[in-house]
């Protein structure tokens, strides 16, 4: 008896990866947005991609649209891109505020 073949997409159309940014609000858990991204492919008629690679994606726009980290506030000031008092105000904020 053959094994039913699941479906997976091989690549996923921009239009998806598109939406991930736009279905995700950053405080939701991942396995809404998850959700939320199948369903999107539903209704765009695409083959919905792998829990484990949405998982991947949505971690990777999370980190996208984070303010930059202590290490890059400090790579910045040591290149003079930077103002110390401009590192020192940064890093006094939460990251998802800092620019």
């Amino acid at each position: 008896m053959l094994e039913p073949v699941v479906r997976s997409a091989p690549r996923i159309p921009q239009r998806l990866l598109d939406a991930i940014p736009r279905l995700d609000d950053g405080g939701r858990p991942i396995a809404d947005v998850i959700r939320k991204v199948g369903e999107e492919a539903d209704r765009l008629g695409i083959t919905r991609p792998s829990y484990e690679r949405i998982r991947q994606l949505v971690h990777q726009s999370r980190s996208i649209h984070l303010g930059p980290s202590d290490v890059r506030i400090a790579l910045e000031t040591t290149a003079l891109l930077r103002s110390r008092d401009s590192a020192a105000r940064a890093m006094a904020k939460p990251r998802d505020r800092r620019r």
